[in-house]
């Protein structure tokens, strides 16, 4: 062999599969993901015993995934020693988004800083793929698509920090996105509000973008509390 080591061709698309999940992260990701899509619904029991079955796995990793939830804020202990689905109060609405009022303004006037014409389509395309979804009445899709167009903006902000930051509220934003693009006439508010953002961007105006955005998440919060009061939020 000449003294050199020989070496293997490496194969095309295969990539080191990582460590296994541990049954407790699949149990925790499961019922977080119900949570936040409204499958689980708030004040709804959490019976250790049920989920184990439910989910055929031991109670040990559903206990695991319990505490974790806790720490997280989306469950919480009941005088049985149970869980439920926590609810979230008003204080927690107005001060949540009241921060991402503030945070994902500010990412929306340092967007329009980085403005160019691949942006520009980028938002506009995203626009277009909701608006035809508010055609149709998907209200999956539009949530899909209300998420990747701010997510543009995220990005383009340009600072990871502030990126990382948003991202905290992320599950608590997902939360509320599909109540309220099932309100009344929001999705189309919100289809509006978006088309408002991108023309002022385009026009470089970040005052105009920053004051659109905080305008656009705190209507939201109106609506949500709104809706609570009348008992159709969830």
């Amino acid at each position: 062999m000449n003294g050199k080591r020989s070496k293997t061709a490496l194969l095309k698309g295969i990539k080191p599969v990582g460590k296994p999940r541990s049954m407790g992260d699949v149990a925790y990701n499961s019922l977080k993901d119900a949570i936040i899509k409204g499958t689980l619904v708030q004040g709804q029991k959490l019976i250790e015993t049920q989920l184990s079955l439910q989910m055929k796995v031991s109670r040990v990793p559903v206990r695991e995934a319990m505490k974790k939830l806790e720490r997280d804020g989306l469950v919480e202990k009941t005088e049985t020693r149970g869980f439920v689905v926590k609810n979230i109060s008003k204080d927690e609405i107005g001060e949540t988004f009241g921060i991402r009022a503030l945070l994902e303004s500010y990412a929306a006037l340092l967007a329009t800083e980085h403005i160019d014409d691949g942006l520009l389509k980028k938002l506009e395309d995203s626009i277009g793929a909701y608006r035809e979804a508010l055609g149709t009445g998907d209200t999956e899709r539009l949530m899909q698509l209300n998420t990747q167009f701010h997510e543009i903006i995220y990005k383009a902000a340009g600072s990871q920090k502030l990126y990382d930051l948003i991202n905290n509220f992320r599950d608590f934003i997902y939360r509320y996105r599909r109540p309220l693009l099932n309100c009344p006439d929001y999705a189309g508010l919100s289809l509006n509000d978006h088309e408002e953002m991108v023309a002022a961007m385009r026009e470089r105006d970040q005052e105009k973008v920053e004051q659109l955005v905080k305008k656009h998440i705190l209507r939201g919060k109106e609506i949500i509390l709104r809706e609570m009061e009348k008992g159709s939020m969830f």
